[in-house]
């Protein structure tokens, strides 16, 4: 049987959960993919009776790279870039700049680290990823040098846009509705949920992290104000409804 294991400490649990969500999409039924917290750690496994060991292992490869190169960058400049702006308009920054060139970070990291098994994955963001960290550091200097312009709103939603422009689409268009207490980004099919909150600033970072090419507003969200906030960051497109199944 194949086995491979990654692991990283409690305080990133988001990463082990990230990672296991990505693999057990792109490798299940084939794979047996399970995320479980040992001691102080948390430990990614994935267990396989298949034949196509060298398929499994660059899925693994390219999805952990995939992700580490957003958790590893948003950590950076969440450490590093602090800015006088208020906690929305900050998060909204901070999420925009994370994915704002993400494929160089990941071609990067693709070349500085080599996933194998029973890698530390907490101990390559501290150790190994120099480079990375200097172009990021680079990115938190420029901003620095140009907060005062950040605090006027309308330079502010520029910058974003301008960002959003260099920023690959997560997917192509999504919807926005809400379930009871709950506000969900779906697929334009409503029928596949990618984000469910019940706190609507996270719905907006998460919007930014998908970058979508065409938002539209169910008539269930309700939320004028954040429909606001959307439509400067995005522009959209309203509809009434959506077939869901």
């Amino acid at each position: 049987m194949f086995q491979f294991l990654l692991g990283v400490d409690s305080s990133h649990e988001k990463w082990a959960m990230a990672i296991k969500d990505t693999l057990s999409e792109r490798l299940e039924p084939d794979c047996l993919v399970a995320a479980t917290k040992l001691g102080k750690r948390y430990q990614v496994a994935i267990a396989s009776e298949s034949d196509s060991k060298l398929k499994i292992l660059e899925i693994i490869s390219d999805s952990v790279i995939e992700t580490l190169g957003y958790f590893y960058k948003y950590e950076y400049l969440s450490m590093n870039l602090k800015l006088p702006l208020d906690p929305v308009n900050y998060n909204i920054l901070l999420h925009a700049l994370t994915q704002f060139d993400r494929s160089s970070d990941e071609a990067i990291l693709k070349n500085c680290v080599q996933i194998s098994n029973g890698m530390a994955l907490d101990g390559v963001y501290r150790f190994r990823i120099g480079l990375l960290k200097e172009r990021w550091r680079e990115i938190v200097n420029l901003t620095r040098e140009n907060a005062i312009y950040l605090t006027d709103s309308e330079t502010f939603y520029e910058l974003i846009k301008f960002l959003f422009s260099s920023i690959e689409a997560r997917v192509e268009n999504v919807v926005l509705s809400k379930n009871n207490d709950l506000f969900v980004i779906s697929d334009e099919s409503c029928r596949k949920n990618l984000f469910t909150s019940s706190d609507i600033n996270e719905i907006v970072y998460t919007l930014v992290d998908l970058a979508p090419l065409s938002i539209a507003v169910n008539k269930s969200f309700e939320n004028e104000k954040t429909v606001e906030l959307i439509t400067k960051l995005f522009g959209m497109q309203q509809i009434d409804s959506c077939s869901r199944s």
